[in-house]
Parts: structure tokens; C-alpha cells; sequence
């Protein structure tokens, strides 16, 4: 006869408790984001299909960075 009590109880106070969690805050859009420093520039590592097809010379890359990178994704593999 307890454990229905008890039962019944928590039954009826899970949903109660879970309609209590805390909403998320506002946002600050006037806060600077931390994650991207103004002026800064976004470097994109090259894909799978031009470490396929190798370095070129119109590549934002220098040669070192793209070996460099093109080896740790092949050895990631």
C-alpha cells in the first residue's frame, strides 16, 4: 500500500518537475563572439579530392601546408 502511494506520487510530480527546467537565456548579439576574432581569416583545409589531385600553385595553401595536412588526412584513414 506504501510503494502505491509512493508511486502514485512520483508519477504524478515527474511531469510537474520536468515542465520546471530553466528555458534558455537571451542572447547578447552586442557581445564580440570569442570564437572569431574580427578581421580574422577563416582557413579551410583542403579536401579528400585535391589531395588527390595534389599542390598547385593557385592554391591558398603553401606546398608544407598542404603535405603537411593531405598526410594527416590520409593517415586519419
Amino acid at each position: 500500500m506504501r510503494y502505491a502511494a509512493l508511486l502514485a506520487a512520483l508519477v504524478v510530480a515527474t511531469p510537474a518537475l520536468a515542465q520546471n527546467t530553466p528555458a534558455p537565456g537571451p542572447t547578447n548579439p552586442s557581445v564580440p563572439n570569442p570564437q572569431a576574432k574580427p578581421g580574422a581569416t577563416i582557413i579551410v583545409n583542403p579536401t579528400e579530392q585535391q589531395c588527390r589531385q595534389g599542390w598547385s600553385n593557385g592554391m591558398r595553401w603553401t606546398k608544407e601546408q598542404f603535405d603537411e595536412y593531405c598526410t594527416k588526412l590520409g593517415a586519419s584513414k
